[in-house]
């Protein structure tokens, strides 16, 4: 009798396992699709040929497809994240100071679409102002004393202060010359604008702790700002952040990395009112709300703990209609959104970064350009450039955004092809001040 109670049981559990897995061949996606969620790619139906079986490796990508496509799987990993996590002892400031990884943006092949493809308009040739030489450092402007640092500072309420990045001399002249070499691109009356932001990361140990903190300081910008040319601006993002975070503005999110598009704005708006521009008043742009964004502090640990500070996105857009483009050898290619109403991420913001470059286009005919150079904190604050320049081109030259064969020329031949005026470099902490993307792709890339 128990023998033939265990074959039953085994039978109906053999039984239940095949109708499942048929189920999951028969009705699940078989192509690899990206997840939200888990910010990466879940893994698709693997291609049986003769050349893959004979190479091996059929097997883990079939279990990789079984693993990922399984019924109901975000539901439960969800659910087996939360419970791991109520044992957590990690405190919501240790949560929020953990590693944030940038939004995963799958890579797409991109048809040329010929019908769509047009000429940028380009400059003449052999500009007569482009190619002079260098200007140079002001002569009152002196490099820092021989191992002189420069630090970012929290100030406690109570007077005291923790300091939160020390950044040596030697880095910052590295900087400067980067920074020197770049602004030496532009015609006559050009100007480079310089803001490195901080992430949430750092934001947030005094945006979310204005009963115990009484501010910060950065002595960073001013020690740059005397090692570069004249038509270089260094813009603190400190002093533009510590009133309106004092003041509990919305500026950065709190489970993702990222400045949110109030704090875009306020970075662009500082800059622009600092080149003798009148801005435009950010409640002039319409508006739309998400809420519930769990962002990428959270997805890097899945932390229930972080669900009590999920985010909403603000998106403002743009006062008059706007175009985008991909662009490889300074020519428009494939159209791209400006807001991606589509995504409920920090991608609605131009869809994600795309390379090699792209093009943002508002008609506002200022009959000026401008070139970002930036990482993603770029794709949220470009739309706010757009009443004040006809073409804001962006660039990010990290590896997996940017390709050299793609965009077949440097930024100095970018410059003269697409009439820049000005350049506004915006970087986060990891790619700021001795960083390998400011001290060797910068350089790297500029002819």
């Amino acid at each position: 009798m128990r023998r033939k109670f265990t074959f039953l049981v085994t039978l109906w559990w053999v039984i239940l396992c095949g109708a499942l897995g048929a189920c999951l061949l028969l009705f699940a996606n078989p192509e690899p699709v990206v997840s939200e969620q888990e910010n990466r790619t879940l893994a698709g139906m693997p291609a049986l040929t003769l050349d893959s079986l004979r190479a091996g490796g059929v097997g883990e990508s079939f279990e990789s497809f079984l693993t990922d496509k399984f019924f109901l799987r975000s539901d439960i990993v969800d659910e087996t994240t939360s419970l791991k996590h109520l044992f957590s002892v990690l405190t919501l400031d240790e949560l929020l100071g953990e590693e944030g990884e940038e939004t995963f943006v799958p890579t797409l092949v991109l048809p040329e679409q010929e019908g769509k493809t047009e000429a940028i308009q380009t400059q003449p040739e052999e500009p007569a102002d482009i190619d002079e030489a260098p200007e140079q450092p002001d002569e009152q402007q002196t490099a820092l004393p021989a191992g002189e640092s420069v630090d970012v500072v929290l100030t406690h309420a109570d007077g005291t202060e923790d300091t939160l990045f020390t950044y040596s001399k030697e880095d910052l002249q590295t900087t400067a010359d980067v920074l020197n070499a770049y602004a030496a691109l532009l015609p006559v009356g050009g100007k480079l604008h310089v803001l490195l932001a901080p992430r949430a990361q750092t934001v947030n140990k005094l945006a979310l702790h204005t009963d115990t903190e009484s501010g910060w300081s950065s002595d960073v910008e001013p020690a740059l700002q005397s090692l570069v040319s004249s038509n270089v601006a260094v813009h603190s993002a400190y002093d533009i952040f510590r009133g309106p975070i004092l003041s509990g503005e919305y500026v950065y999110f709190r489970t993702d990395h990222h400045w949110t598009a109030r704090g875009a704005y306020l970075a662009a708006d500082a800059m622009l009112k600092s080149a003798g521009y009148q801005t435009i008043p950010l409640s002039d742009y319409g508006e739309t709300t998400i809420e519930g964004y769990l962002g990428s502090i959270y997805l890097h640990g899945r932390n229930a703990k972080l669900k009590e500070l999920a985010d909403e996105i603000e998106v403002f857009h743009p006062l008059l209609p706007a175009d985008s483009f991909r662009v490889s050898n300074a020519y428009k290619k494939n159209e791209l959104p400006v807001i991606d109403e589509s995504q409920t991420n920090y991608l609605v913001f131009l869809g994600g970064t795309s390379g090699p470059y792209r093009v943002l286009e508002g008609g506002y005919h200022t009959g000026r350009n401008m070139l970002l150079v930036c990482d993603s904190f770029g794709n949220s604050i470009a739309p706010f450039f757009l009443p004040y320049y006809d073409e804001v081109y962006l660039v990010d030259f990290r590896d997996e955004y940017y390709s050299r064969d793609e965009a077949r020329g440097g930024v100095k031949d970018y410059v003269r092809r697409c009439g820049i005026d000005d350049i506004y470099v915006v970087l986060s902490e990891p790619n700021g001040i001795g960083s390998q993307y400011l001290t060797r792709l910068m350089p790297t890339n500029i002819d």
